[in-house]
């Protein structure tokens, strides 16, 4: 009797061994399939395991899996109709095709996510995984990038592409990730900055005197319209528009496009063509989203950055040519005979506070 009990009991145990073996298994089986899957914290295995030998890895590089979803944030401060606005959408159509909607970015316009600050701060730590802004909060924390809105830095709107789209500019962009939590992703004209006043007919530096002019809240602006002669004063790109309808700035300035996309001629009448800044912005990219995706479409997102930098140069050379006259049409008076020789001179101090080096590898692009 005491022996087939031992056999039974015998038995129960191989059993049940057996069964928390396959559990085992099983729940294995479970954690390997969660890496791939879906939110865009998910795939950060699949992309470093890229470079390991072996048929599974490779696989996992080229296929990561159906299963792979992300939902992504872009962030910016234009309307939708803007330039910007309108690559944003476009940057996020590409995102979309090029990842089989594995991917996907919704855009938050006009300043509904934050002020440049607030966006480029959000950015960084990943709670924003995309931003279309300036170089002035990322120069910041990282002064070389800066030195693409210094004053008279391109000969026209097309060498400043050439300038955006170089080695020199791009090796900045890696170089960010260094100092902060975001990098560039693709670079592309915003436009000529233009000075707006109310009142104040502007044609050289001596007619700026005692004028206030709003600037974003940036150390280069900031320098650059206090040496042109004016009283430099930041201020959040939302309180611009009230801001010159009450009287509390003189001015502000800005290219062609962001000046007739936020209708800033039904408080301002004369359109002085300084010219001062050949202006830029950059679409940036958390580097926690970029380190988060399978590497397969990672290099999709970098790929469709390029496209759409290109697609906003077209929309925004478009844009300058076209807003000019309908700013004129709308009843501001165009100013174009002005002294930007002596701006040139009074701001060419500004290039002192950046590597030489680098501003001769910016100059040396033709």
């Amino acid at each position: 009797m005491l022996k087939g009990f031992n056999v039974w009991r015998k038995k129960q145990f191989v059993r049940l061994a057996a069964g928390m073996v396959a559990c085992a298994c099983g729940i294995s089986l479970m954690g390997c399939g969660a890496a791939g899957g879906a939110g865009k914290n998910s795939g950060s295995s699949g992309a470093g395991g890229a470079g390991n030998s072996g048929g599974a890895a490779n696989t996992a590089a080229v296929n990561p899996g159906d299963d792979y979803h992300a939902e992504l944030k872009l962030a910016h401060i234009m309307p939708i109709d803007h330039p910007n606005g309108l690559g944003a959408e476009e940057f996020a159509r590409l995102v979309k095709e090029k990842t089989d909607g594995h991917v996907t970015v919704s855009v938050f316009p006009a300043s509904q996510l934050g002020n440049e600050k607030e966006i480029f701060d959000a950015v960084e730590i990943g709670s924003i995984d995309f931003a279309i802004i300036g170089f002035g909060e990322p120069a910041k924390k990282y002064q070389d990038i800066g030195i693409l809105d210094a004053p008279y830095i391109a000969g026209d709107r097309e060498h400043l592409v050439r300038i955006l789209n170089s080695d020199v500019v791009y090796s900045m962009f890696d170089e960010m990730e260094g100092h902060m939590g975001a990098k560039g992703i693709g670079a592309f004209y915003y436009g000529a900055r233009y000075l707006t006043t109310k009142d104040k007919l502007v044609s050289g530096p001596e007619d700026m005197k005692g004028l206030n002019i709003r600037v974003p809240d940036q150390k280069l602006y900031i320098d650059t319209l206090t040496a042109m002669g004016a009283v430099a004063t930041p201020m959040a790109f939302s309180e611009v528009f009230l801001s010159l309808q009450q009287g509390v700035i003189d001015g502000q300035e800005n290219p062609l496009a962001t000046i007739a996309a936020n209708k800033f001629d039904q408080v301002q009448h004369y359109l002085i063509k300084t010219e001062h800044i050949m202006g830029a912005n950059a679409l940036y990219a958390s580097t926690k989203t970029l380190e988060s995706m399978p590497e397969v479409y990672r290099t999709a997102v970098l790929e469709a950055a390029r496209e759409a930098s290109a697609w906003i140069d077209g929309k925004a050379f478009e844009a300058e040519d076209t807003y000019i006259e309908q700013l004129e049409a709308n009843g501001m008076e165009v100013i174009e005979d002005v002294d930007k020789e002596a701006f040139r001179e009074m701001t060419a101090y500004i290039y002192d506070d950046f590597d030489q080096e680098l501003v001769n590898k910016i100059r040396a692009v033709e």
